[in-house]
């Protein structure tokens, strides 16, 4: 039995010529609409307008040449009625069809004095005429509408007239969402439930998750009296209206109204024109997100983001409730990361890496890829995400001031037969250096509520000719490692050891056991060595803790005069580091991270000229290199071998007060990252929407590049104290931009 189906529009509440009405509307709607849904330019712009999606508009046909429709309008579109003949082709001569495609895909030009746009105003319209020049038409011509929009390549087809689930109509749109289009249809006017209350049979699944029925509220969101309402009525099975149901405005709408001139625009009211509303969302979120036409799941994501207008959840009157399309292009579930083995893992899961800086200074262009990181919704939707924040780095300051005190050792050097003297100093105190380094930093701040720092020890032995043995605990060794190759007496050595630079790598592994040993050669030249390492770090629980940082440090050494004035020495370090590299430290646990360990070696050049007067300069240099390291979890894949370069420059003067003190200048670029990369794992979204994973290589170099300025004295005093004290100023510290900082660190040595 052929079925009437008329148009879906109740009334004109007003109908004006343009020139009627002089107040500005939001674009597109009535300000209700606009306030309602939340829909901003903003929206339009991420999605482009919704270009590349094709809408149909099953209704009266559209006039092609309408100001919000011109160049927009497929040559595909067609007179698709069966029961009459089209006198004006797909040519509206009604009024209605225009409207509809106005509302869903309007310009965002200023062709009115409203500036009105549609929801989708890039998207091509396809206008498949089925309803006569008084807005009706038979059951057989909507069917054969939906299916040539389906043939014609429509993502989303919408239907402002009534719905009349007749065999004819309903195997076209089982035809039509089997192609994957989305179908959008008029609730009715009649203010009774969608078909009667009338179950729908016939309808498949893929029906039910391609099928919206959209009723109409005010601009204060209520019920319109004329919208139907889902009821409890069934769509198919246990699928009801309700759950396939949204709300849009459908009162005073303005939109062409070709009917009263070519360029008049008029007051529309009804569900016919909420329904171009959802229709348009639908090509907005389908242009962003093509995974949704894949999958199938527009739907589900205007109906999971609608704001409930009744009853919490679905109801019989509203549905899902109110369409929200700020709330549907925002992240639905847990956002999710791919990680370097291809596993997915929720960003809130990811556990964050404590970065120290160092060498690597911090990670700035691996913060900086993070900060645009792609990840995915619960509906496979990409979405960018700072994730900036899982490096926490310090951040760059003004020149801050920094006191190191250090409490007062106790030693007492014996004079030994034959000229050799012994030297033991120990320190019973929280933390045992007389350096402020990196090393210390760490330690404090891995330090447990009711845990000490073992207390310092030193010992050392001195031969008349000048060998040397030191060992300890809790006490830098540089110095003893300076002392065995430049000679314990030596200016040079208290300019190895202020700089710092032959010691790059061993400085990175101080603080727990260390032996030194320098022994005198022939021509007077020296040879040292040394082994040092970081404490074992400990859990709270006092065991051994592996995902904290630990380093291990091996140096050689050899010096020699080479003229009255100069004096020259080569070291070669060698550092194995876990949780680090560098002297930057990480936790290998966490989502970003380098590695979990790293091995080190380093070749030093250092040369010292004796100015005379008790004057010394010197100039010291070194270049390392560093293995790579591979990963199979977390968003890195792995680091490649890095190098990194570090010089300076110091100037001595002896006896600058009184006799055995030493004043130096010093003038330093400490370790730096020339060269690295590690590689980061990053997805794209193809034109498809499918994701893609590389991995992307990312530079180490930091983003800053210190400079130390150091002024420093060391000597005994009156009251048989030796006194080292030192004022530091460094300029990006760390080697990170805008981060400087003042130190004063006093040292105290009481002899007995």
């Amino acid at each position: 039995m052929k079925k009437t189906i008329a148009a879906g529009v109740s009334l004109f509440a007003l109908v004006v010529a343009a020139p009627a009405i002089s107040a500005p509307y939001a674009p597109g709607y009535s300000t209700g609409w606009w306030s309602q849904i939340g829909l901003t330019s903003a929206i339009e712009t991420y999605a482009n307008g919704g270009k590349g999606i094709t809408i149909a508009l099953v209704d009266t046909g559209v006039v092609a040449s309408n100001p919000e429709l011109a160049g927009r309008v497929s040559t595909a579109s067609s007179c698709a009625a069966v029961t009459f003949a089209c006198s004006n082709g797909v040519t509206d001569d009604n009024g209605h069809g225009t409207a509809t495609a106005a509302i869903a895909a309007g310009a965002t030009g200023t062709y009115s004095p409203y500036a009105m746009s549609g929801v989708a105003p890039a998207a091509t319209i396809l206008s498949e005429k089925v309803l006569g020049a008084a807005g009706s038409g038979q059951d057989l011509d909507v069917a054969n509408g939906i299916i040539k929009a389906a043939n014609g390549g429509a993502t989303v087809i919408s239907l402002s007239l009534t719905y009349i689930p007749t065999t004819a109509v309903i195997n076209a749109v089982n035809y039509a969402t089997a192609k994957g289009a989305v179908l959008v249809w008029a609730g009715g006017n009649s203010s009774q439930p969608l078909n009667g209350g009338a179950a729908t049979v016939g309808l498949t699944a893929a029906s039910l998750s391609h099928l919206i029925f959209v009723g109409s509220v005010s601009s204060t969101d209520k019920l319109s009296s004329f919208s139907n309402t889902p009821g409890t009525g069934k769509a198919g099975g246990t699928t009801t209206y309700a759950s396939l149901w949204l709300m849009a405005p459908g009162e005073n709408i303005v939109a062409p109204g070709i009917q009263y001139g070519a360029a008049s625009y008029a007051y529309w009211t009804g569900t016919s024109m909420s329904t171009p509303q959802v229709a348009g969302a639908v090509a907005l979120l389908d242009a962003t997100w093509p995974v949704l036409v894949r999958n199938g799941t527009t739907t589900q994501v205007l109906f999971r983001t609608a704001t409930d207008l009744g009853a919490a959840g679905v109801d019989s009157s509203y549905g899902n409730g109110l369409l929200n399309l700020t709330k549907a292009f925002q992240p639905i579930g847990a956002l999710t990361v791919t990680e370097v083995g291809g596993q997915t893992a929720p960003i809130t899961s990811l556990s964050y890496t404590t970065v120290t800086g160092g060498a690597l200074g911090s990670l700035s262009a691996v913060k900086a890829a993070l900060a645009n990181y792609t990840t995915f919704d619960t509906f496979q939707r990409n979405f960018l995400v700072n994730l900036s924040g899982l490096l926490a780095t310090k951040t760059a300051t003004g020149a801050t001031a920094i006191g190191a005190i250090t409490p007062p050792t106790t030693s007492s050097t014996a004079h030994l037969m034959g000229g050799g003297e012994l030297t033991v100093a120990a320190s019973d105190m929280d933390f045992a250096e007389t350096e402020a380094t990196q090393v210390d930093a760490l330690r404090i701040a891995q330090r447990t509520v009711g845990q000490r720092d073992p207390a310092m020890l030193y010992v050392a032995f001195t031969s008349a000719r000048g060998d040397v043995v030191a060992a300890g605990h809790g006490v830098s060794s540089t110095l003893s490692f300076a002392g065995a190759l430049w000679g314990p007496a030596n200016a040079a050595a208290f300019q190895s050891n202020t700089l710092g630079i032959a010691n790059s790598l061993t400085s990175l592994a101080q603080g727990g056991d260390f032996a030194a040993a320098g022994v005198v050669l022939p021509h007077e030249a020296r040879m040292a060595l040394s082994l040092s390492a970081t404490p074992l770090p400990q859990s709270w629980n006092g065991a051994p803790d592996l995902a904290l940082p630990q380093a291990t440090a091996m140096a050689a050494g050899l010096s020699g005069k080479l003229t009255d004035h100069w004096t020259a020495g080569l070291t070669v370090d060698a550092l194995d580091q876990r949780n680090g590299l560098l002297g930057t430290t990480y936790n290998s646990q966490g989502a970003v991270n380098l590695g979990a360990s790293h091995h080190s070696a380093g070749f030093g050049l250092s040369a010292a000229y004796a100015l005379g007067g008790g004057r010394s300069l010197m100039i010291d240099s070194m270049v390392t290199r560093s293995s790579g390291a591979g990963a199979n979890a977390g968003l890195v894949s792995g680091v490649s071998t890095v190098s990194a370069r570090a010089y300076g420059v110091s100037l001595v003067q002896a006896s600058a007060w009184r006799e055995g003190d030493l004043l130096s200048l010093s003038l330093r670029k400490p370790l730096r990252v020339a060269a690295g990369q590690a590689g980061l794992a990053t997805t794209s979204v193809d034109a498809l929407g499918y994701p893609t994973t590389v991995v992307t290589p990312v530079s180490l170099k930091p983003n800053g590049n210190e400079t130390d300025l150091s002024l420093a004295y060391a000597g005994p005093t009156r009251a048989g104290f030796k006194v080292n004290i030192g004022v530091d100023y460094r300029n990006q510290a760390e080697n990170t931009r805008g981060l400087n900082d003042v130190a004063v660190r006093v040292a105290l040595d009481r002899r007995f």
